[in-house]
């Protein structure tokens, strides 16, 4: 039985695993540390749209 979320069907393991392989293999890809991660900043246009909603980013 497939899996889902909230509409989309999930990878099963055997796939999951072959994206992975794939994501390793592509020398332009890597998978980010949670440090890295940290130290993303959000883009401009994310930054206008808050500002023009009148919505404040989430701390």
């Amino acid at each position: 039985m497939q899996q889902t979320y909230k509409g989309f069907i999930l990878p099963t393991p055997e796939e999951e695993a072959a994206i992975q392989r794939g994501i390793e293999l592509d020398p332009d890809t890597w998978n980010l540390s949670y440090e890295e991660f940290e130290r993303l900043e959000s883009s401009a246009a994310y930054h206008r749209r808050q500002s023009m909603s009148g919505e404040l980013p989430a701390a």
